[in-house]
C-alpha cells in the first residue's frame, strides 16, 4: 500500500521537455555524476569536461543548464531519471548498436567525441604501440576492454581494481604499462605532476567507443538540434578545448568511423566505485555497502533485483543459512556456468556484504494468517521453485525437472530443506517449514498428472 500512496501522492508521471518547451522556459535539466572527475562533478571549481559541454550545448538550444546530480554506480537507475521525466538530457553515454538495444525508450546523439585508450608507461621504456606490451605485465583494470584485449592478444597482464590502481602501479615502478581509457589517464598524468609519463594512443576499434547525449525517443526536432549543436562545437573546436582543459586529447579532431558494441553498460564510469568501499581487515559485512558491491559488480549478469534470467540463477531466491556457499562461489567461481572468480577483487568481507545485501532480495511469501499449507506451497513454488526449474516445474537450462524427480517424497523434501552439495541447489530449510516442502511435492505431483 505504501507504493500505491507514493504513486497517488505525486500525481501524473514527470516527462522530459521537448525541444519547444526548452526554448520557451530558456531551461534544460542535465543528469550526471556529482563526483566522477573528469567526467563530471558538482564542484564549481572542477566541473569536469561533460558538464562544460553540456552547458555549451545548452546555450546552443537557446537555454541554461541545470544540473541534477545522481549518482552512476547503478546504469539503469541512473538513466531511469531520463525516462521518468527528472532530466530531459544524459551525457557521458556510449553511441553503439548494442547500447542503445539495452535502453529502447532513449535516444541518442550523434558523438561530441571518441573515447580510446593510451598505453601509460616511463619515457625509459620506449613503448611505440600495443606490440611492445609483449615484454612485460601491464597494469589494467581487471575485466575492462582492456584486460580482455590483452587477453585475446595473450599478452601479460596484471589485473587491478581501478584504473586509478593501474595509474598509480605505473607511476611506483611496480608496472612498466598501464593500458587506460584516454579520459582517466589524461586527468591523472595532468594532475600526477610527473614529467616523463607518457601517453601512447591505441588505435584498436575494440578499444575505442563513441560518447554522446541521451534523451527520451519522443522528440525528432531535439534530436536534430542536439546534433547540429555537436557538430558546430565539434567543428570550432570548442569540445576539443574543453576536452583539453582536463588532459583530454581529442584524437584529430573528428569521430571514430568504427562503432564498438560493449560487452559492459557504461564501461569508464562503473569500475571506480570498489576501491572506494574497500574493507580494512576485520571489518564486519555492511549490507549498504553490498548494496553497492551488487550495483558494481553482480547486477550486469544477475540483474537488478537478483533475478538472474537464462543461464544466470536468481540471487534473490538465495536462502538464510547458505552464507558460506555464496561467499565460496563469489570468491572462488563457478567455471561450469560461466562465473569468474573474484577472490582477486573482492574480500571475504565484501562477498558476505553482499550476501547481506541479497537478503533484502529473498521473496517474501506473502500468504493470508493461518493459510492452508496448500496454498502457502503453491506460493513458495510460484516466487521460488519456478525461478529456477521453471513455471511447470519442467526444469531450465539451469535446473532439473522437478517433474521427473524419481526418489522418495523424503529425498525429495530432504533436498528442498537441505539443498544438494556441489549444486546450484541451496537449502531451504530457515525459509519455509517441513510441511510446506511437504505439500511442494505433492504440488509437482500434482503438475506432472495435469501435463
Amino acid at each position: 500500500m505504501l507504493l500505491v500512496a507514493g504513486l497517488v501522492g505525486r500525481g501524473e508521471a514527470r516527462q522530459a521537455k521537448t525541444l519547444a518547451e526548452i526554448k520557451t522556459s530558456k531551461s534544460i535539466t542535465v543528469c550526471a555524476d556529482p563526483d566522477n572527475l573528469p567526467f563530471s562533478s558538482r564542484d564549481p571549481g572542477a566541473p569536469g569536461y561533460d558538464v562544460d559541454v553540456m552547458r555549451l550545448v545548452a546555450a546552443e538550444l537557446g537555454a541554461e543548464a541545470e544540473f541534477k546530480w545522481v549518482s552512476t554506480v547503478s546504469a539503469r537507475r541512473a538513466l531511469a531519471n531520463l525516462t521518468e521525466g527528472e532530466c530531459d538530457l544524459f551525457p557521458g553515454l556510449p553511441v553503439s548498436p548494442g547500447f542503445a538495444n539495452e535502453y529502447p525508450r532513449l535516444a541518442f546523439s550523434r558523438p561530441y567525441y571518441t573515447m580510446r585508450h593510451v598505453i601509460v608507461a616511463r619515457a625509459e621504456a620506449g613503448i611505440g604501440g600495443v606490440s611492445d606490451l609483449r615484454g612485460g605485465p601491464t597494469a589494467v583494470e581487471a575485466l575492462s576492454p582492456a584486460d580482455l584485449f590483452l587477453l585475446g592478444k595473450g599478452y601479460p597482464r596484471r589485473a587491478y581494481r581501478t584504473q586509478e590502481a593501474a595509474f598509480a602501479a605505473v607511476r611506483s615502478g611496480e608496472a612498466r604499462t598501464a593500458l587506460l581509457w584516454v579520459p582517466k589517464a589524461g586527468w591523472l598524468v595532468q594532475r600526477s605532476g610527473v614529467s616523463d609519463l607518457t601517453m601512447t594512443r591505441v588505435a584498436d576499434a575494440d578499444l575505442a567507443v563513441d560518447v554522446g547525449v541521451a534523451f527520451p525517443r519522443m522528440d525528432q526536432a531535439l534530436a536534430a538540434a542536439l546534433d547540429q549543436a555537436i557538430a558546430k562545437l565539434r567543428a570550432n573546436g570548442t569540445i576539443a578545448s574543453t576536452l583539453g582543459r582536463y588532459g583530454v586529447p581529442l584524437v584529430d579532431g573528428r569521430e571514430s568511423t568504427a562503432r564498438t558494441i560493449l560487452p559492459v553498460a557504461w564501461l569508464p564510469r562503473r569500475a571506480q566505485r570498489v576501491v572506494q568501499l574497500a574493507q580494512a581487515p576485520g571489518a564486519t559485512p555492511d549490507p549498504i555497502e553490498g548494496r553497492f558491491l551488487f550495483e558494481s559488480n553482480c547486477e550486469q549478469c544477475h540483474g537488478i533485483d537478483g533475478r538472474g534470467g537464462g543461464a544466470v540463477p536468481p540471487l534473490r531466491a538465495y536462502p538464510l543459512g547458505g552464507e558460506e556457499r555464496f561467499v565460496r562461489a563469489v570468491l572462488e567461481g563457478r567455471n561450469a556456468r560461466g562465473m569468474p572468480p573474484w577472490g582477486g577483487l573482492l574480500t571475504d568481507v565484501q562477498a558476505r556484504s553482499i550476501f547481506a545485501y541479497v537478503h533484502a532480495l529473498v521473496p517474501v511469501i506473502e500468504t493470508a494468517p493461518n493459510a492452508p499449507l496448500e496454498e502457502q506451497a503453491r506460493q513458495v513454488f510460484g516466487q521460488i521453485c519456478a525461478t529456477c526449474h521453471g513455471r511447470e516445474g519442467g526444469g531450465t537450462r539451469i535446473a532439473p525437472s522437478l517433474q521427473a524427480f524419481k526418489g522418495t517424497d523424503e529425498q525429495f523434501i530432504g533436498t528442498v530443506l537441505d539443498g544438494r552439495q556441489g549444486t546450484a541447489m541451496a537449502p531451504y530449510r530457515s525459509v519455509f517449514s517441513p510441511e510446506v516442502a511437504r505439500k511442494i511435492r505433492e504440488y509437482v505431483r500434482a503438475l506432472v498428472r495435469t501435463n
